[in-house]
Order: C-alpha cells, then structure tokens, then sequence
C-alpha cells in the first residue's frame, strides 16, 4: 500500500496535462464545423504525487472526455497527456496494456467486482494479474482491506455486501497495486449519504497514505473531501480552488460559490457537508 507523505518535501509531478484537446465527429478526413464537437479545448493542468484533486463542471462540460483522456481509454485528438514521465498518448499495444495494469487504479461509480468472487478473490485479482507472489498477495490484500476497515467482509461475495462496502472492496483493488495515479469516476453516485461518507473518507485516508487521486464529481460535499478543484466549463480549463488547509465545511462553501457562478451543477449537495 502507499507510504506517507513527507512534509516539507518537494512533491513530484505525477500528471501533466498539456494542452490537450478532444474533438468527435470529424469523418472521412474533412471537418464539418456544422457536426463537430469540440469536448475539450487546450486544457493544461499537473497534479503532484499525494495529491487529491477534483474535477468538476457542469454536465457536458469535458470532465468525463478529460477522465477517459488520462485513463487512456480514449485518445486526444492534440495535446499530450504525461504520467511518470511518460507521454501516455504515444502508448500502443503492450506498453499500454502494461500501462494501465501498472499505473493506473480505477473506481468507477457501479464497484463493478467479479460477481463470481469474493471480496478477497477481486482485490486479489489486481496483483495476481501482476504475478505478485501469493505470499505476498495476501499481506498486501489484508493490509488494504484494514486500511479501509473491510476486513470482515473479505470472505464474502458482492451481493453479500452493502454499496458502500463494495465500492470500498474497489478501492482497495484500485490501491494495492501501488499505481501512480488512481482515478474516481463519479464514486458516490449510487451510494447513499451514510456510504458516501464512509468511502469519501477512505478516499481521503489512502491520500493521506500517499495516494494520487484524481475525482471527477459534481457534488460539492463529495468535492470537499479533495485538497484542489479543478473546473472545466464547455471544454476549457475554468480556473481551480485550493483548500489550503480549511476546515471542509469552509472548503465546500466556496467550491459551491464557483459551481454557481459557472452555472452548473452541483450546488445541490447530495450528502450532509
């Protein structure tokens, strides 16, 4: 699992965003100004190793276009996109599939766990694909499912389990590989407010491990958890809001003041701040 930051040191560039932008419907080699959609528009940004980052705008905005960008599960058409030093647009074939298993730690809004498993056997999967040594793999397992207090449901299959576990046996399988960068889709979305909080807190425990997590969200309070936000409006890059050490309920205030001043959503917030 991650290791602790160390306060007072430089923290390294783990992402760079460099002008990258996303444009669909360009067919048989000439542009259609007319059927062109233009999802992202030279967004720049970096995120540093331990960071918790958000990113929010309103629907249609680019923020899902930006998230399946940096999980390579689509291309940009300009720009590039650097992870530990790699330009992660020039990847193909292996090395991409090497890539993604390595670098990457994924939680998406449904858990999406093997039914046939258990909460074991997934977070297992993670380092077995890997070829982590079975002795290994269950102190590596066991030591995830401690830090986000699953233990006791490691025996158990996922229709055994509540959302909020499930989603927390996710986040142990995004994690225990070590990756580089872990990315949260919309992770609250199916949850109600009780798990919401239990995995927000989670989320923010690994960070405090040392994790990177990237979260796109459109809920303020889910927002509030992160250290930044970033906020894309129609395809751009808004402008970002540190917390700096501000009590949350502070930090969700103004996340909430730039979400209304874009227009979009999210000043409704889905869980107690």
């Amino acid at each position: 699992m991650p290791t602790g930051k160390h306060a007072g040191q430089p923290s390294p560039t783990v992402v760079e965003v460099r002008n990258v932008s996303k444009r669909y419907g360009v067919q048989g080699g000439k542009r259609s100004d007319a059927s062109v959609t233009q999802a992202l528009d030279r967004v720049s940004f970096a995120v540093g190793s331990g960071e918790f980052v958000g990113i929010m705008g309103p629907s249609g905005s680019g923020k899902s276009t930006l998230l399946n960008c940096l999980a390579t599960i689509d291309a940009p058409t300009s720009g590039q996109i650097v992870v530990d030093g790699r330009d992660v647009t020039a990847l193909r074939g292996r090395e991409l599939s090497a890539f993604r298993r390595d670098e990457l730690g994924f939680v998406f809004q449904d858990a999406n766990l093997l039914d046939t498993l258990t909460a074991y056997e997934n977070i297992a999967l993670a380092l077995t694909i890997q070829k982590v040594p079975a002795r290994d793999t269950d102190a590596r397992v066991r030591a995830a499912a401690a830090q986000l207090g699953i233990a006791d449901v490691l025996g158990k299959h996922p229709y055994q389990m509540s959302g909020g576990q499930k989603q927390r046996v996710a986040a142990a399988r995004a994690t225990v590989t070590n990756p580089s960068l872990v990315l949260a889709d919309e992770p609250t979305g199916a949850l109600d407010s009780k798990s919401a909080v239990q995995l927000l807190e989670s989320l923010a425990y690994l960070n405090e491990l040392g994790s990177t997590i990237l979260m796109v969200t459109h809920d303020a309070t889910s927002a509030s958890y992160c250290g930044r936000i970033v906020f894309i409006k129609d395809g751009r890059l808004y402008g970002e809001l540190r917390r700096q050490g501000a009590a949350r309920s502070v930090f969700y205030h103004k996340i909430a003041d730039v979400v209304a001043d874009m227009g979009g959503e999210g000043e409704e917030a889905a869980h107690a701040c």
